[in-house]
């Protein structure tokens, strides 16, 4: 009884608890994980945006950034220069806030869709825990902002084409920001994989009429939305008008070219949400439980929005897992709505053989999950010593603490308690196990970040340079805390500067320079460097995250250096 005054209380309650989820789910332990190639291109652009003061053309390790809008890079420049740029935690800061925004924007959406605050609030912690949406506000990647943003303007129109009365106008206005936040994140992105499949979602179940009704506040969203989309690329398009239709070209040939994967590479999309994969599939199932369902059309709408997302996706050739984050946003919607209609046919009594067998899947699915949790612990992280006796104890307890309440789930058919140890489930190896990750995704015991390269402060002024193949990933020009130039040594025997500079290479100078290069320097060894979290022998361990260090002093320098100390030497000989 508690827990149904719960869910049908205080909607101010509900937001409370679902910020301390989202504290849990994106902030928790947020620098533990790796920076990887995304995040790293993102905090260079950022960084270069604080050394170089030019925040309009974003640059990174020295040429145009052009592909992606620049809004989350701003936002993230804006942390890095207060906290610095070696702050992961507040790095990725941004991300969270963004993954709250896009949780209280679900909250407000699904009030207005079904009027039920219990609705909301669990359609909202469906989302909040699911495993991608959980992985993107925990990373300094854009594609949370533009979903977030999307889901906030989907929301706006929502509530004023269903609300004749509103005033409008305001109301299509903050529409039109949204909007243009969302293309200012990452183009068109969201408008294609979020709000059409609403669109489309939308007439096709409620059949309004009300866009033309509404054409002049619409008019003044689309004109809001166009000002804050476009002035950024159309100013690019001016200043670097070679470069833009270059990236432009680029960009447009990728979506056909790279990562190309088949038509049906997106259906496998529930397992993207982890602890509701199951869930999901069943609320698929429409033919089983269409007949038993009372709320059909909202069941309805927030299938035809995931199909829809899913399709026109899977439209496109390139395909990446990370893609499909707004799925996962109608998907909560309709995972949302089983679980309402599973609650009122059992707490009626009214449920039939296939409620009960759907229940009954996913409730052995995750108590099996959470008897066996710990057992997988013990092998991967205790014998590892990646977590401590007390750590596991704590986590055993926890784990088989809800193994019994999902047993007590079950023989009371108590469908909100299922969805709050779901949730609880999810938090637990966040908690016990997050603070443990690095050391269990980092299986080299040679390992040593490029980072420590700052350590040696005689070098840190002095211009780094990367030579040879297999080249100089991104993901180490962050760690460098600088821009890395490339030195074509092949095409260009002449040493690229008369000052001292650092090299990095992957294999040792003397392999790599000629002869005569070699007669025009001097070099001294530094240190080597090993980022690959694989040990040697291993197909993940890759030879372009193995740099060495080295100084070269162009021989013109030492000469010159000389020269002087001579010229000291007679004038104090004179004296």
């Amino acid at each position: 009884m508690k827990l149904n005054h719960l869910f049908e209380g205080n909607s101010k309650i509900h937001l409370l608890l679902l910020f301390v989820l989202c504290y849990i789910t994106f902030f928790l332990f947020n620098e533990s994980f790796f920076v990887n190639i995304m995040e790293a291109r993102n905090f260079v652009t950022a960084r270069e945006m604080i050394e170089k003061g030019n925040w309009l053309v974003p640059s990174m390790n020295g040429e145009l950034r052009l592909a992606k809008p620049p809004f989350p890079t701003w936002i993230t420049a804006m942390f890095g220069s207060y906290f610095g740029m070696t702050d992961l935690a507040m790095l990725r800061f941004p991300a969270g806030i963004m993954g709250c925004l896009l949780v209280l924007f679900m909250y407000q959406f699904s009030m207005d869709l079904t009027g039920k605050k219990s609705q909301a609030f669990t359609n909202s912690l469906i989302l909040t825990s699911s495993f991608y949406v959980l992985y993107m506000s925990r990373t300094g990647t854009w594609d949370i902002y533009c979903h977030s943003f999307m889901l906030g303007a989907i929301w706006i129109l929502f509530n004023a084409l269903q609300n004749y009365k509103c005033k409008r106008m305001g109301k299509f206005s903050f529409a039109g920001v949204l909007l243009g936040l969302s293309f200012l994140s990452k183009g068109p992105v969201a408008f294609f994989a979020l709000l059409i499949p609403f669109f489309i979602a939308y007439y096709w179940i409620y059949k309004s009429k009300s866009l033309i009704q509404n054409w002049k506040p619409l008019l003044l969203c689309v004109l809001i939305f166009a000002i804050i989309s476009f002035w950024w690329p159309v100013y690019i398009s001016v200043a670097h008008a070679d470069s833009a239709a270059a990236v432009a070209k680029l960009e447009s040939g990728s979506w056909m070219n790279r990562h190309v994967r088949p038509f049906y590479y997106y259906w496998n999309f529930p397992i993207q949400t982890g602890i509701w994969t199951v869930l999901i599939f069943s609320a698929l199932l429409f033919p089983i439980i269409k007949k038993n369902l009372r709320n059909k059309k909202e069941y309805l709408f927030a299938l035809i929005w995931t199909l829809s997302s899913v399709v026109l996706l899977s439209l496109i050739p390139e395909k990446k897992d990370r893609y499909l984050l707004p799925v996962l946003i109608p998907s909560a919607i309709l995972a949302g709505q089983l679980i309402q209609h599973l609650y009122e046919v059992f707490s009626e009594k009214k449920n039939k053989t296939s409620d009960l067998w759907i229940f009954g899947i996913n409730v052995w699915t995750l108590t099996i999950i959470a008897f066996a949790l710990p057992m997988v612990v013990f092998h991967v992280f205790f014998n590892e010593n990646q977590l401590s006796i007390t750590e596991f104890t704590l986590f055993t307890i926890s784990s088989e603490l809800l193994f019994v309440l999902f047993l007590l789930t079950w023989i009371n058919k108590n469908v909100r308690q299922f969805l709050i140890n779901s949730v609880l489930l999810m938090c637990i190896p966040i908690v016990f196990l997050i603070p443990n990750l690095k050391g269990f995704l980092n299986q080299n015991p040679d390992f040593k970040n490029l980072s420590e390269i700052n350590n040696y402060t005689q070098y840190k002024e002095l211009n780094y340079y990367s030579i040879g193949k297999p080249g100089f990933r991104i993901e180490l020009v962050y760690e460098a805390g600088k821009e890395v130039k490339e030195w074509d040594f092949e095409s260009n025997i002449y040493i690229p500067q008369e000052e001292p500079f650092v090299v990095f290479s992957t294999k040792p100078v003397t392999d790599l320079l000629s002869n005569d290069q070699l007669k025009s320097i001097n070099f001294k060894t530094i240190d080597h460097f090993d980022y690959n979290r694989y040990h040697q022998g291993k197909k993940r361990n890759k030879p372009h995250f193995q740099k060495y260090a080295t100084l070269i002093t162009p021989i013109k320098v030492l000469s010159e250096s000389d020269s002087i100390i001579k010229q000291s030497l007679l004038t104090q000989k004179s004296k």
